[in-house]
Order: C-alpha cells, then sequence, then structure tokens
C-alpha cells in the first residue's frame, strides 16, 4: 500500500484512483517475488549468466510495465523509477531497523 502510495504521488498528473497504483503495485511486486524465487531456488541459477538475467529481468520488467501503465517519455520515467527505487529503498532500511529495534527491545 505504501509503494501504492508513492506512485499516486509520481503520478497525480495521470488522474488515477488509488486502487489503480494499488492493482499496478502489487502486480509489480508479485513479479519481482517471482524472479528472486527462482533466482534463489533454481539450482545453479544464481551464478553465471542465468542469474544475471533473472536479476536484469526485474529492473527491466519495472521499466515496461511502468510505461505500459502510465505511458509517458523514457526519460522521465527513467528518473521517476530511480526516486521511486531510492526512496522505497530508505523506506525499507528504516523499517527494517524499527523491526529490528522492537526485536531487541521486546
Amino acid at each position: 500500500p505504501l509503494f501504492a502510495l508513492m506512485l499516486q504521488l509520481f503520478y497525480r498528473n495521470r488522474r488515477l484512483v488509488y486502487g489503480e497504483h494499488l492493482v499496478f503495485a502489487l502486480h509489480l511486486h508479485t513479479f519481482w517475488l517471482l524472479a528472486v524465487c527462482a533466482l534463489v531456488l533454481l539450482p545453479g541459477a544464481a551464478p553465471g549468466v542465468i542469474g544475471f538475467l533473472f536479476a536484469l529481468a526485474i529492473p527491466v520488467y519495472a521499466l515496461l510495465a511502468m510505461r505500459r501503465v502510465y505511458g509517458g517519455r523514457w526519460l522521465p520515467r527513467l528518473l521517476r523509477a530511480a526516486c521511486l527505487s531510492t526512496l522505497y529503498f530508505v523506506l525499507l532500511v528504516v523499517m527494517l531497523a524499527v523491526v529490528a529495534l522492537i526485536a531487541v527491545v521486546a
């Protein structure tokens, strides 16, 4: 839900409702999870060319999906994707730190 809210803020000029951003965010996270699972679970896939292709598929698919859903030119899309990724990573680190602190205190 937080990623969908970030998408809504970054693409507020597209006039999509929050639910549409949420469906797209769930779709994207599902692909990321499947790609990471395939990368980790396939025997011998992590090292070498196959592992590289799975790791490369994640950002490439995200950019192509953003193009399909939101449209627009490539440079603004790349900039938005970079900002979204950075912000999402920072939020992930903060949340992991909060969970770790709660686990240590409890």
